[in-house]
């Protein structure tokens, strides 16, 4: 893996790496990247996944315009954080 592709990792939150095809970990120590790898997904992502669920369904049964709105803002939010986990 080479270091270019590497620093693109976000510090301190899980990341997919599409070469590796796993969830890797980037944290900084003492001045130099740690990585932890994993291929199952974290339980942040997960979480992420859970709530945009949860809206969903709050979405399907409100009538209201302005709470739909609302409803349909905070998933784009965690649609948003959940993307960029993957980058």
């Amino acid at each position: 893996m080479g270091i270019s592709s590497v620093r693109n990792h976000k510090l301190n939150r899980w990341n997919w790496s599409e070469r590796a095809k796993k969830w890797v970990y980037v944290a900084l120590e003492d001045g130099k990247r740690k990585y932890k790898y994993k291929a199952t997904t974290p339980r942040e992502f997960e979480a992420l996944s859970i709530q945009i669920k949860e809206l969903n369904e709050k979405l399907m049964m409100e009538d209201d315009f302005e709470k739909n709105n609302e409803i349909f803002k905070k998933m784009m939010l965690l649609s948003q954080k959940m993307q960029n986990m993957r980058e």
